[in-house]
């Protein structure tokens, strides 16, 4: 198994309701992950503060929403 342990510009803030909560160096991102099927409150205040969000289509793949 490979991990990412060296990423020193990548980590994952949070994960709630289908989604999850990353920093790319100075990016906040949120973009799906179908594995995170709990639903926990969103205290961190950076969900609210990203800086682009990936929606997914219903069609399949998604589009990116920035900010």
């Amino acid at each position: 198994m490979w991990t990412a342990d060296n990423w020193k510009d990548y980590e994952v803030i949070d994960t709630c309701g289908g989604e999850k909560l990353e920093r790319w160096g100075q990016y906040i991102l949120v973009r799906p992950d179908p594995q995170v099927i709990w639903n926990t409150p969103k205290t961190d205040k950076r969900w609210k503060k990203m800086n682009g969000h990936y929606h997914r289509s219903n069609k399949g793949g998604g589009e990116w929403e920035f900010f």
